[in-house]
């Protein structure tokens, strides 16, 4: 029981305070199970990652069901997954349930504390990349794996360093975060068959055991259609072709957050959103609250759609829970058939090289995160009082104090991000008068 309680508390303090959702929660995540609680070691949590990045759906969503399972057994999978994903859920559903009678004035509150979050995720991110270097700065590969860093996140950020600075003209690859673990498969399968161990016995594989993803994946199933049920009551075949898209949504979701507002586009507007509504009021809302995004943005269709459809605030958040639930069981019940399947595999020397290399290929990720991140909080802001330029200084600025108070002041998360807000809102009312 008390392993339990310990699982619940961090996964729902990661939900209440993991902004930036996706890739940027892993060190979060880390920090607080591996580092803090020692719920589990680092051995496992990386398999955690390495299997959370290879399926689609909400990554922390996922890695919280992972470390659940290890911890507690399947109620840890399931207590873990939700109270990862309910805060920020929860809160876009209450947000969005008051957001269409709020003025003007209040949403631009709302872009100005974004100011402030976005640094405050940035120096979370970099202390998992710090941790990184310093892990391989007596590697004798380590010069290798810092260039590879550089060039996951040239590849996948390159063209968003450009837009930010507004420089045009100059080609860019861009790849995504599936390509990038392709491509990482490709070349420990390369590795594996030029550089072969000098161990040559052939270690056979044990069979497939396929109770554990049957009953595992039956639990997820069991979840989707309880909390999916007062939706079905209220809205009938509108709900069911609802859930449909839901899961088919989360089940094409690679490429972390910001990919899946594009997959959200094509599959709810507008037949369950309208495209203003989408963009002016739920994008901005998942962009300033904590959480996977996956699953802030199906709970908030949910609740749009469900208020349209029978006229009335329950009926949103009878769509909002089955939205929720679309979001979390596509994803933990994919994540735990690759899970299973990767602890079968994990012998494999292809995978014993991706348990090496993924750390970096993570960082080179998280660098791409903080520019989307400050790309986002630029595009946020319609101040014209507040130019790109200024909100550019704004969030360096307000990183780089961050970073002091982290270090030198050891301040805590909670410390840092209510420090964060507050400056960012009082300096761009400031500016904007």
């Amino acid at each position: 029981m008390g392993k339990m309680k310990s699982l619940l508390s961090s996964m729902l303090k990661v939900g209440i305070i993991g902004f930036g959702g996706g890739n940027a929660l892993i060190p979060v995540i880390e920090q607080e199970v591996v580092q803090e609680k020692k719920l589990i070691s680092k051995e496992e949590y990386d398999k955690d990652i390495i299997a959370a990045t290879l399926t689609p759906g909400a990554l922390p969503v996922e890695i919280a069901s992972g470390v659940g399972l290890q911890t507690c057994g399947k109620r840890g999978m399931l207590a873990g997954g939700i109270a990862m994903a309910l805060p920020g859920s929860a809160a876009t559903v209450l947000l969005m349930s008051v957001l269409r009678r709020l003025d003007a004035g209040i949403l631009t509150q709302i872009q100005y504390a974004s100011i402030g979050v976005t640094a405050f995720i940035m120096c979370l991110l970099t202390q998992y990349i710090l941790d990184t270097l310093r892990v391989y700065r007596t590697s004798r590969f380590r010069v290798f794996l810092w260039f590879v860093m550089a060039g996951v996140f040239v590849v996948t950020g390159g063209t968003t360093v450009l837009k930010i600075a507004h420089i045009t003209g100059i080609p860019m690859v861009k790849f995504s975060t599936i390509h990038v673990l392709l491509v990482t498969i490709l070349g420990s399968i390369v590795y594996s068959l030029i550089w072969k161990r000098t161990d040559k016995k052939k270690k056979k594989l044990k069979k497939l055991d396929m109770k554990p993803i049957m009953s595992r994946t039956a639990i997820w199933i069991i979840f989707l259609i309880v909390m999916s049920l007062p939706a079905i009551l209220a809205a009938s075949y509108s709900a069911i072709s609802f859930d449909l898209h839901g899961l088919a949504s989360s089940l094409l979701s690679f490429g972390g957050g910001d990919a899946y507002l594009t997959i959200a586009d094509g599959l709810f507007v507008p037949d369950f959103i309208e495209e203003n509504e989408f963009y002016n009021h739920l994008v901005l809302v998942v962009n300033v609250l904590p959480g996977s995004i996956l699953c802030k943005t199906l709970s908030g269709i949910g609740y749009v759609y469900g208020e349209g459809v029978c006229g009335n605030m329950w009926g949103g958040f009878a769509l909002a829970s089955a939205g929720f639930s679309c979001s979390v069981a596509a994803s933990c019940g994919i994540f735990h058939v690759i899970y299973h399947a990767y602890e079968w595999l994990e012998k494999v020397h292809i995978f014993i090289i991706i348990k090496k290399v993924i750390r970096v290929i993570v960082s080179g990720l998280l660098l791409t995160v903080m520019a989307g991140l400050i790309k986002s909080g630029i595009d946020m802001n319609s101040n014209p009082s507040l130019p790109w330029y200024t909100v550019l200084i704004m969030i360096f600025a307000l990183y780089g104090l961050n970073m002091v108070l982290f270090h030198k002041g050891k301040c805590k998360n909670l410390t840092l991000i209510l420090i964060s807000l507050a400056l960012s809102v009082g300096a761009c009312n400031f500016i904007g008068l």
